[in-house]
């Protein structure tokens, strides 16, 4: 039997950790292509649906107007002269806040928040309690 030496021991260990390693990156990269290919998917997929949502809008505001046209000329001359046009109407943008800079202001506040998460805190308590009475 031929002894090897240490030198080489330890470079077959070596290669044989790189290849652990090389093919836990390979399942890294498997996993992170898999994730951008579901990811095209879903981006695609939303863009369709975007669309429907856009053309679906558009008859339903046609179908307003037809029954706004339809139901304004069966009332006769009593009531609304003509039914507008029904009009979906883009949801508000978010209003966005100035900063709290008074220090007085802003110490009040964040005392109201510690008594509001003290109360919450005790009611979940209270509850808690007794739903393990009633489990018992």
């Amino acid at each position: 039997m031929a002894r090897t030496t240490t030198g080489n021991r330890t470079s077959t260990r070596g290669r044989r950790r790189g290849g652990r390693a090389a093919s836990g990156t390979r399942a890294i990269v498997d996993q992170i292509a898999q994730l951008v290919a579901a990811n095209e998917g879903l981006q695609r997929e939303n863009k369709e649906l975007a669309e429907e949502n856009q053309r679906l809008r558009g008859e339903l505001t046609e179908i307003g107007s037809a029954l706004g046209r339809l139901t304004s000329g069966t009332r006769g001359r009593r009531g609304r002269r003509g039914a507008e046009p029904l009009t979906l109407s883009e949801p508000r943008p978010r209003r966005t806040r100035k900063p709290i800079t008074d220090p007085d202001v802003l110490a009040k506040r964040n005392q109201a928040l510690a008594k509001a998460r003290a109360a919450r805190a005790e009611r979940l308590a209270a509850a808690r309690a007794a739903q393990a009475e009633t489990a018992q």
